[in-house]
């Protein structure tokens, strides 16, 4: 018998991600791309700095694309 660790085990500490749907990966990326978009318009180069700034666009992508 082997110590070794099945080839489908995930390793300690990953994290598994929802498998979505095309449907769902296309909501996603309609939404991400909005907020990029808005990104673009306001010359906001890092999101992480938008403050206030496509805040609620942002939001709606996380809805879309939890992870």
């Amino acid at each position: 018998m082997s110590d070794s660790t099945p080839s489908d085990s995930k390793p300690a500490g990953s994290q598994t991600h929802p498998v979505f749907t095309r449907a769902q990966r296309k909501a996603c990326h309609a939404k991400r791309d909005a907020f990029f978009e808005c990104l673009d318009a306001n010359n906001i180069a890092d999101p992480d700095k938008a403050g206030e700034t496509c805040k609620d666009l942002r939001r709606i992508m996380y809805e879309k694309c939890p992870f």
